[in-house]
């Protein structure tokens, strides 16, 4: 007598691994909201769940030996008792993040779907951070990069970096912390933003002095996305921690353990 046997499957995913779901187009505009550490209400905010495919790792932006990794959680402590219970914004999980050095670097985004897009066109930009770290002191969180072609001197190239760590309310949490969700719109008003190389120079937003979203775009007006838009960490400081419900105007990417879902935010 045979005997048959079921073998499930187990991915692990390291450094410089993607996991998605088929490809679904973002959505439209939508006003930008203060930036608050209540996932509750996200959940409560967006519908419509649909695939969203070509997500993962962009390998030439990575440097080092970087963990990018789709899971279950992290749930946070928001209060005294010692369970963790404050789910990710959106579904159970989201994307998450391990730099181990200050020499180490990842990107995680898309390099389909924004390319092209006109930078004037994101009227809202935002995304939840969780730092699972016991002090915040020295540690820098994860950013928004658009990788664009800034239609303005002579560079086709430049990176249009998020600063989280500088940015104030209601761009950012008026008190960042450790161990929770907390969310940060990138595109509202207290947002800073740099662009690298010339371009940076060029239109005075630099990383020593950086301007609003809403700066950004009035000084590159035709400026397109070309080659990606997503997350980065690096080369600054180690990170442990995750990112989730990232909003591209009315567009949420919720990521989970199981790919990469879009959610049409109400």
């Amino acid at each position: 007598m045979k005997k048959s046997k079921m073998l499930s499957g187990l991915i692990l995913i390291g450094a410089a691994t993607l996991m998605a779901a088929p490809q679904s187009a973002y959505g439209r505009d939508a006003q930008p909201g203060a930036a608050d550490s209540a996932p509750a209400k996200a959940q409560a905010t967006a519908a419509a769940l649909l695939p969203s495919g070509r997500w993962g790792v962009i390998g030439r932006n990575t440097l080092g030996g970087p963990n990018a990794v789709l899971r279950d959680g992290p749930y946070g402590r928001t209060g005294t008792a010692f369970a963790a219970t404050q789910a990710p914004p959106y579904g159970q999980g989201s994307l998450g993040i391990i730099v181990g050095s200050g020499n180490d670097k990842i990107a995680y985004g898309n390099e389909t779907i924004f390319a092209n897009d006109r930078l004037s066109t994101i009227r809202t930009l935002g995304y939840w951070v969780f730092a699972g770290v016991d002090s915040l002191a020295g540690v820098s969180l994860p950013n928004i990069t658009i990788e664009a072609d800034p239609q303005v001197g002579t560079a086709d190239y430049t990176s249009l970096v998020y600063l989280p760590d500088t940015s104030t309310g209601p761009s950012a949490p008026a008190t960042r912390l450790p161990n929770v969700w907390q969310r940060y719109d990138a595109s509202a008003t207290g947002s800073r933003w740099y662009a690298t190389g010339a371009t940076g120079t060029a239109i005075g937003c630099t990383q020593a002095t950086p301007c609003s979203f809403a700066d950004l775009k009035t000084r590159l007006p035709d400026a397109v996305v070309s080659l990606s838009l997503g997350f980065s960490k690096g080369r600054d400081n180690r990170f442990v921690g995750a990112v989730d419900g990232l909003r591209v105007n009315n567009t949420v990417y919720d990521f989970e353990r199981s790919g990469v879902r879009t959610r049409f935010a109400r």
